[in-house]
C-alpha cells in the first residue's frame, strides 16, 4: 500500500472514530460546562494561554473568575478528558471547540479600549 492511500485510510479511520464518539462527547462537555464561565475557560484553553491570562481575558470581559479556578476546572477537566495537557507545563488545551459541538460560546462585554 502506498503512503499516500496509507494516509487517505487513516483520514477516513479518524473521521468514523470522531463521527462516532461526538454524541458522548458532546453529553460529556454539557453536563459539566453549565455556567457561563466554564465555557468561556474551556474555549480560551487552547494550550497557549495560562490559567492568569485565560482570567485576564474573561475579567475584562466583565465577568469574575480566579486564576485558581482556572486552575481547579483544568484539573477537573483533565481526569474526565475533557482537556489534555498542552506542550508547556501546566497548561492545558480543550479537546474540541464548542462550536462544532453546537454549543454557543457566551458573550464578552467589550471595553472602550478594545474597540
Amino acid at each position: 500500500m502506498s503512503e499516500e492511500a496509507l494516509i487517505e485510510r487513516l483520514d477516513e479511520l479518524i473521521f468514523w472514530t470522531k463521527l462516532s464518539a461526538m454524541p458522548t462527547i458532546r453529553k460529556t462537555i454539557v453536563d459539566n460546562l453549565r455556567s457561563d464561565i466554564d465555557k468561556l475557560v474551556y474555549h480560551f484553553s487552547d494550550g497557549n494561554r495560562s490559567t492568569r491570562e485565560i482570567t485576564s481575558i474573561i475579567t475584562r470581559g466583565g465577568r469574575r473568575v480566579t486564576h485558581v479556578t482556572v486552575s481547579n476546572m483544568w484539573r477537573k477537566w483533565a481526569i474526565l478528558n475533557l482537556v489534555m495537557p498542552a506542550r508547556r507545563r501546566g497548561r492545558y488545551r480543550r479537546i474540541v471547540s464548542l462550536e462544532s459541538l453546537g454549543i454557543e460560546i457566551p458573550q464578552l462585554e467589550v471595553s472602550s479600549e478594545e474597540e
